[in-house]
């Protein structure tokens, strides 16, 4: 059955014109962050071994160069045809999926260390990567093929702009909620059972606790606020939110594995959970 399409027309004129502002000042922010923060990362990516965790920091760091670009030549291209506006549309679409994925498989990795990389969790995960992601690429190949995209922005004004898509797309941002607060609820429940036991919280931990609950809540009021975009605006609104939502996911989650490395370098006294513990090898034994 064809999912239902939102035919909520183009946004008028100038304000496709200016969202291409929003979409150049999303790239300039993500530059920005690249360059001011490269001193930091250039020895943090020197020291480690590559492991899962690493290549996932590397997609989350990189990919954007690639998904923002696409979204610009998109959005800056002053004579497009019709396939090409199709192919940005499509190449963003999964892009973006991607680095989300990356995303939240870095918090897992977190949670799964935390667990002392516990046969039962992976399987948890492994499960939760099933159920979730199954139907979340089954959204987006049908969310691509009923897109409704056009050359012009106007009569006489060339430019990609979407003027139809598939409403069910607001259900992968459901799931995304549904997973983050599995991981969440992991790592909270598990760092309760390790303060009880120590009666002491260690630098690692206490970070650990504080990024998954910061990215939990900035990830629930953006989902939200897709799907209410989704729902009430034209589609080119709800295309800058959910490329600011992967933008700033991708550059929380890059932060705050840089951030978790200093708090672990910077720590006077022995930790439980270190960094190697995000890199060694996953031994599969239970709690």
């Amino acid at each position: 059955m064809q999912a239902a399409v939102h035919l909520g027309g183009a946004a008028s004129p100038e304000v496709l014109m200016r969202l291409r502002y929003g979409y150049v000042a999303l790239a300039t922010l993500w530059i920005y962050d690249y360059v001011t923060t490269l001193d930091e990362e250039l020895p943090f990516i020197l020291e480690f071994s590559w492991r899962t965790a690493k290549c996932l920091y590397l997609a989350c760091r990189y990919l954007p160069f690639v998904y923002l670009g696409a979204t610009l030549f998109r959005t800056l291209d002053q004579h497009p045809m019709l396939s090409m506006c199709e192919t940005y549309y499509s190449l963003d679409s999964y892009l973006g999926g991607v680095i989300v994925f990356a995303a939240e498989s870095i918090f897992f990795v977190r949670a799964y260390a935390i667990w002392d990389r516990s046969r039962w969790i992976l399987w948890v995960f492994i499960v939760s990567v099933i159920l979730l992601l199954t139907p979340i690429v089954a959204i987006l190949v049908e969310y691509n093929s009923s897109t409704t995209v056009t050359d012009e922005i106007a009569p006489g004004i060339s430019g990609c702009s979407k003027i139809g898509e598939g409403s069910i797309i607001f259900v992968v941002y459901v799931l995304i909620v549904i997973g983050e607060t599995e991981i969440l609820l992991l790592t909270l429940y598990r760092a309760i059972v390790k303060y009880q036991y120590r009666r002491q919280g260690t630098n690692v931990l206490k970070t650990l606790i504080q990024h998954n609950i910061f990215y939990y809540v900035c990830g629930l009021i953006s989902s939200v606020f897709l799907i209410f975009a989704i729902v009430a605006f034209p589609p080119s609104y709800s295309d800058i939110a959910s490329s600011t939502q992967i933008t700033i996911h991708a550059m929380l989650v890059t932060r705050m594995h840089r951030e978790l490395w200093r708090s672990n370098n910077e720590s006077s006294y022995p930790e439980q959970y270190t960094l190697t513990t995000f890199h060694a090898a996953a031994p599969y034994r239970s709690v």
